[in-house]
């Protein structure tokens, strides 16, 4: 399964949807243009306080784009940690 940022997310479900402009919803979440753009482009994450505004402009609660978020921070990073063969620590038992 395809790990989706949750910045395409908005950008499809929400923003298409409605059918704003990124310009348009950036004024409606009180943001740049360039900042919201960044997200739907999946070059930035969804930080708390944007979690925050969409949920207060669009509905919802910040919590479901808050875990959108870390999960897909969490998929991705194990992906990285999965190259890089770490072995788990074994202490050693003395008798």
């Amino acid at each position: 399964m395809r790990n989706i940022h949750p910045g395409e997310i908005l950008r499809e479900e929400v923003i298409k949807t409605n059918e704003l402009t990124v310009t348009d919803a950036a004024k409606l979440l009180g943001v740049t243009r360039t900042t919201l753009s960044n997200i739907l482009n999946c070059k930035s994450d969804i930080s708390p306080e944007m979690c925050y505004r969409i949920a207060a402009v669009f509905g919802g609660t910040p919590d479901i784009w808050a875990n959108l978020q870390t999960k897909y921070n969490l998929r991705t990073i194990a992906e990285r940690v999965k190259t890089l063969n770490l072995v788990p620590y074994r202490p050693l038992v003395r008798a």
